[in-house]
Formats: structure tokens, sequence, C-alpha cells
């Protein structure tokens, strides 16, 4: 296992009081080699502009990436270094990572997607399923067994990923509470803390591509994904300002008594706002994670104007009345204003809206405004989103 290079910068990290001794071997303080030329360095130096969940800088020659989300309790620090660097004293209690990246695991497809986007496919030596990841490729290595289903929170098996022993193992930070980090660095592990789906801003979520560039020394590549995408997306925002109204809208699904608002993450609330529309769940207090009080979130839908991000199962409106009859009673329902983001899919019928659609944040944005204001942007069909009719209305 790689325990030369391992070290806490976290609350997580209790575990890694236990290793003192894996930096002594590290001598008296020395400048970290540069890993990038002069002039990719100037470009990876420019400041996260939209994200609040990390940072990246240089410290004494030493690439540095820190993470932290006080909700979460967590501050973590990396030193990237090439082969043969040396921290200095003051960087030697952060998590040192040889870089570039050989072998990671992933939890998600989003982290799939950025790293293909990179062209670091390659280095994926496991995920965590087929579950959180979507695209046909992976599915198909994982029945081939080339790479490791590692399982995840509660059901990772640790086994599996002694055997992948990955450089590095990027998992999902959210509100969920697990001990799976104080586990993998009791093991030796190193996770990747990954906060990309917890960030306010859109561009703020995919800008976590530049995260990811730094492990592959791919800063200045990341840097110009990033640019592209930040264009087009400030570009539909700036159309979305010419909207007359603001119509209100709901998103999730009644589930066991409660309604869950898992299709709604915090940048995505954003996004609605960006859209030109008025979330009616945003100042409500969430009970339990994504779920929140069942009466208040029926009686939102019955004068929400539109409602997106339906059950991931439904296709139509007679299916989502086959889940809850009183839906019929929704404004948006009547008016038949009911979107669900469940329109482009793999080959394997996996829905690509999380896998693929968090690094087209302009794309989605686009999706909405047009179905919020369709003056804006007319004629535009839309990429990721469905409009929920029903089934006679299709046939007819």
């Amino acid at each position: 296992m790689k325990t030369s290079d391992h070290g806490g910068g976290s609350v997580f990290s209790a575990a890694s009081l236990l290793f003192p001794l894996l930096f002594v071997f590290f001598g008296c303080s020395a400048p970290c080699d540069s890993s990038l030329p002069s002039t990719e360095r100037k470009e990876a130096e420019s400041e996260v502009l939209y994200a609040e969940k990390f940072s990246l800088g240089w410290d004494s020659g030493c690439r540095v990436v820190k993470v932290f989300s006080p909700e979460h309790l967590l501050e973590h620090t990396y030193v990237l270094m090439t082969d043969g660097g040396v921290p200095p004293k003051h960087l030697r209690q952060a998590t040192v990572v040889r870089v570039p990246l050989e072998s990671v695991t992933c939890e998600t497809g989003f982290q799939v997607s950025l790293l293909e986007m990179l062209g670091s496919f390659e280095a994926i030596k496991g995920v965590s399923g087929k579950r959180r990841v979507g695209q046909q490729k992976v599915h198909e290595l994982l029945e081939r067994d080339e790479i490791a289903a590692t399982g995840f929170m509660r059901s990772i098996n640790m086994e599996t990923f002694l055997k992948v022993d990955p450089d590095l193992a990027f998992l999902n930070v959210t509100g969920v509470s697990s001990d799976v980090f104080e586990k993998m660095e009791a093991y030796g592990l190193r996770p990747g803390y990954f906060c990309a789906t917890v960030e306010e801003h859109p561009l703020g979520a995919f800008e976590w591509i530049k995260f990811m560039g730094a492990f592959f020394q791919k800063d200045t590549l990341a840097a110009e994904l990033f640019r592209e995408r930040e264009k087009a997306y400030l570009e539909v925002l700036r159309k979305a300002t010419e909207a007359k109204s603001r119509p209100t809208v709901i998103a999730g699904y009644s589930r066991k008594g409660a309604w869950s608002t898992m299709g709604s993450s915090r940048w995505f609330v954003t996004m609605l706002d960006h859209a030109g529309a008025s979330y009616l769940f945003e100042d409500y207090g969430l009970e339990r994670g994504h779920l929140l009080g069942h009466e208040a979130a029926m009686e939102a839908g019955l004068r929400a104007d539109f409602w997106v991000n339906t059950h991931f199962t439904v296709n139509d409106l007679d299916g989502l009345l086959g889940m809850d009859e009183r839906y019929g009673l929704f404004k948006s329902v009547g008016k038949e204003q009911v979107y669900n983001n469940n329109n482009f899919r793999f080959q394997n019928g996996r829905n690509r809206f999380w896998d693929q659609g968090m690094t087209e944040p302009d794309v989605i944005l686009a999706d909405l405004v047009g179905i919020f204001h369709p003056e804006i942007l007319p004629g535009r069909e839309p990429v990721y989103y469905r409009r929920l009719v029903r089934r006679d209305s299709v046939t007819k």
C-alpha cells in the first residue's frame, strides 16, 4: 500500500495520528520540485472563480490543493509533488500525493466524466458500481472485471479497495454521516475529498475539473475547458435576464410520507434562479438530508406553475399520477407544465443528467430557460429535459 506519502489534514483524519513516523523520511526542509513549466504554472495560479469548497495555489514551490467544507467539518490539504520532491516542514502534515496520478477510483459518473474530458480515463481502476456511474463503457469494464466495483458509503468493500490500492480514491462529501473516510485512512488508503455536489453555483460545481486537473498535471487543459463552458453559461444567463416574469417551480416527489428533493442540489437551486424562476422550496427547512415536510410540499405543489425533476423513472403524466393520484390537483399537472430531467440517456438506459449534465451547465441552463421562458429561446428543443404529457395525447 502507498503509506509512505500519507498524512492527515482533515478532522476526518483522526486515524492519521497513528502514523506519525510516516513523515520522518522527509529529512531536512527543502523546496518542492516545480512540477509545471513557468507558462503553465502562471495559468494554474489563476484563482478559483466560483467554487467555494476548494482552492489551488503554490507554497514554497509546492503545488497545494485545499478542500474545505465547514458544514461537514472538513479541512484537508494535499501537496502535489513529482518523484523526488520534498515538501518544507510546514507542509508535512498534509497528504503528499505523487503526480500525475496513475490509478484512481471514482464514486460517481460525474467524476468519470471529468476524467474523460481531461483525457485521463485510463487511470480509473475502480468505481463504486453501476448504480452511481452510468457510462456504458464503465459498465462493460465492470462486467469484464477489468475495473473493480468498490461499493460506496456504508457499503464500501474495503478488501476490494486494498486490492486496487489507488493513488487516490475520489469520494463525495455529503450530508450523510459516515465513517468511511476514517476507515480508509486507517487502512493507509487516501481519499480524494470531492465536494462538487454541495457547491452553491453551477459553475462552481463544474469548476472541480480544475481540482481533477491539478492531480493529473493538466491545469491548463482544465482551465481551457472551464472557460469554454463558463462563456457559454454566462451568455445564456445574459439572455435569461430578458425575462419579464418569474414563474414558480417545485422539484422532487413524494416518498414514504415525506417529499424528496434529491434532484435539487444547491447548485441546481441557483440554476433555477438563473433561469428566471422562483423555487418555492428554497426557504424550506430540510428535515433529513433532502427530505422536507410532506404537507408543506404538497401545498406548494398546488400553486407552483412548473414542476421539474420528478422521480427518475417517470416518462409521462400517467406514470406520475400512478405514483400519487393527488398530483392531479397540482397546477403544473393541470397545465402539463411538468418536466423531468431523464430525457438524455446512455445506451444502457441510464440517465445522463448527473453523470454528464453537470459538465454542461450551460446546456441545462438553456433547457430551463427554454422551459420557463420559451420566448427567449424560441424553437429550442431541450436536451436533458422531457415534457410529461398524458399517453393518449402522444398517440393522437
